[in-house]
């Protein structure tokens, strides 16, 4: 199993700009928009601003740049391409055989989920950079933006919120590209069911939050988190973010233990 993911994720590492779109531009625009929204403070108040009062309660929010729907929509595609590569080029009938369909079905799922994780580490890394930057620059020291304590906690919980929901995105948008086979049948509907999340969330406000939809589900957790909300909405929310991915899993499972791949 380890020689296959060292292999898929060679495969994806000689894909460079597949890599960077799909799955590391998610932390390059949180940096990108953290720094012009300090910018657009800077020029409207006219003086520098101020670390923040907790470095990582600060990185902890930034992750919620997993909800975005362009985030998502580019992450889609990361996952998608990943494993629509072997239905283009017909490369199923070569890999099955030495290997077996469901590890290399892992395989490709765990370089997904792995890259994922490094994206969202270097989102943390680039929100504290920045954060520290800030402190020096406006006080001449890092002190104005120390690590507290309780800021450990959150920034777990939060690292563990947006990877399940990216997670259960790229469950599904395997599951649909290995049903299909194609990227753009896959891609469309699920980044759909993202932007109808964000308008249902912008007409109902919090009443969307009971709303059993990933990015609602995530959003919910993410309110218990940083602002208190109902601690019911928010395991419900967890368990709707779980039940996505497991059933999109068994889907795309189930119908790849089937599929005529020597044809494919």
């Amino acid at each position: 199993m380890s020689a296959l993911f060292w292999a898929e994720l060679l495969k994806l590492q000689r894909q460079p700009w597949v890599m960077f779109w799909g799955f590391l531009s998610l932390p390059a625009l949180a940096l990108v928009f953290k720094i012009a929204l300090e910018a657009v403070l800077a020029v409207r108040s006219g003086t520098l601003p101020l670390g923040q009062t907790d470095t990582l309660l600060s990185a902890a929010r930034s992750l919620g740049i997993a909800g975005n729907p362009i985030s998502q929509l580019l992450y889609l595609i990361g996952v998608s391409s990943v494993f629509f590569t072997e239905y283009r080029f017909s490369t199923w009938r070569n890999l099955v055989p030495r290997a077996g369909r469901m590890p290399l079905l892992a395989a490709k799922l765990l370089v997904c989920l792995y890259v994922t994780v490094l994206g969202l580490c270097l989102t943390v890394v680039g929100d504290m950079g920045v954060s520290t930057a800030l402190s020096i620059v406006s006080d001449g020291t890092a002190s104005t933006a120390p690590i507290q304590s309780s800021g450990m906690l959150v920034l777990g919980a939060a690292f563990a919120i947006a990877f399940l929901e990216l997670a259960t995105l790229a469950v599904m948008v395997a599951a649909i590209t290995i049903v299909l086979r194609s990227m753009i049948a896959a891609i469309v509907p699920v980044f759909l069911l993202a932007i109808g999340s964000s308008l249902l969330q912008a007409y109902l406000g919090t009443a969307a939050l009971r709303i059993p939809l990933p990015s609602i589900a995530a959003d919910a957790v993410r309110a218990w988190l940083f602002a208190g909300a109902d601690s019911h909405v928010a395991f419900a929310g967890f368990g709707a973010l779980l039940a996505w991915c497991l059933v999109a899993a068994a889907m795309g499972g189930a119908a790849f233990s089937r599929q005529p791949l020597s044809t494919e």
